[in-house]
């Protein structure tokens, strides 16, 4: 398939309006150059549309997760220093579905913990770092203490969303011989 960014970007906005991105997602979850286009979007200063490329970016993944694995390292890397918490939002979501102990760092692995203990973070981000976090566990179980610190503090004043996910892995990791 052979669009321009421009071409992409006029069908984002048409799709996003008539509430059909979804379908756009199914349409294009085959098409590299489409997602190696979108990734550029996702870069872009106009904030709307790099939002809305990260939101099909997610969508795409929920249909064909392997055409996204490429781009995991990027995705690692910036969402790192992202400051769109709703392209946050979507990295992370995509992230906690992978398994990421082979391309993990250090900065990585403390910016979800600094996440989770700031009370400004969005409760979906903070869910998506607790995921991430634990998943990380199974191969990095020396996480653990500081993973259930983190999660017990979160309880006291912690969203019900944030209550229940911190509940939810609680229990896993005393659940689980990780």
């Amino acid at each position: 398939m052979n669009l321009s960014q421009q071409d992409i970007e006029k069908r984002i906005a048409g799709e996003w309006f008539s509430g059909q991105m979804k379908g756009l997602a199914k349409e294009w979850s085959m098409f590299d150059e489409i997602i190696q286009q979108l990734w550029q979007i996702n870069r872009s200063e106009n904030e709307k549309m790099a939002w809305r490329s990260a939101y099909l970016i997610d969508l795409i993944h929920d249909v064909n997760p392997s055409i996204i694995e490429p781009y995991l390292e990027q995705i690692l890397t910036n969402v790192c220093n992202e400051t769109n918490q709703s392209i946050k939002r979507h990295y992370l979501r995509i992230l906690s579905q992978h398994n990421l102990n082979e391309m993990v760092n250090g900065i990585f692995v403390d910016v979800c913990f600094k996440w989770l203990g700031m009370d400004e973070t969005p409760i979906a981000v903070k869910a998506h770092c607790m995921t991430i976090l634990y998943n990380l566990c199974s191969t990095y179980p020396e996480m653990i203490p500081e993973l259930r610190l983190v999660l017990e503090n979160l309880l006291p004043y912690g969203s019900k969303g944030e209550i229940n996910r911190a509940k939810k892995i609680l229990l896993q990791l005393d659940n689980t011989s990780h």
